[in-house]
């Protein structure tokens, strides 16, 4: 007899999905990256743009907007290739997490934000509540992917032999 909740388990740990839920995020973080890595000056302006003075100092935001990009591609390559998946899902899901504070904060306070996400582009739609969706969509295959590439505990296994490989 199957335990409860073993469907949502298989789902979460089809090899297939994860597979192409990793190429997707991969390639969502490798574009996002590029403009950002091509272009940072217009980057930090960006980043400035979002209003994080009052909370961190000039410094934080330019180291933000140096090491964002990079972790970005860094991670999405890995997560192409296979490497790390469940760190890079960890990874990920803490950007996200971080972008959406920081966009939500932005909107709470009326600052018109055009987002830096895959353009630098001045004339970018604004971000608005509506977009928070799409962020969260994100966050989901994050947190799918994370969650997915966990190892399977099994009575009777050690840790030691648990098939993380997913």
């Amino acid at each position: 007899m199957s335990q409860p909740g073993s469907r949502v388990s298989q789902a979460v740990r089809n090899p297939a999905l994860l597979f192409l839920l990793r190429l997707v995020i991969a390639g969502i973080f490798i574009y996002a990256s590029w403009e950002k890595i091509l272009y940072s000056e217009a980057f930090i302006e960006i980043i400035k743009g979002y209003g994080l003075e009052p909370v961190v100092n000039e410094s934080v935001v330019l180291l933000i907007a140096i090491w964002l990009p990079w972790a970005e591609l860094a991670g999405g390559l890995a997560l192409l290739v296979g490497i790390w998946p469940r760190a890079m899902g960890l990874l990920f899901t803490f950007l996200t997490v971080m972008f959406i504070v920081g966009l939500a904060q932005a909107i709470l306070r009326g600052i018109d934000i055009r987002c830096g996400c895959f353009t630098l582009s001045p004339e970018a739609a604004t971000r608005d509540w509506i977009s928070l969706w799409q962020e969260a969509l994100l966050l989901l295959g994050c947190l799918w992917v994370w969650i997915g590439h966990w190892p399977q505990f099994r009575p009777g296994v050690p840790l030691s032999k648990l098939d993380s490989s997913v």
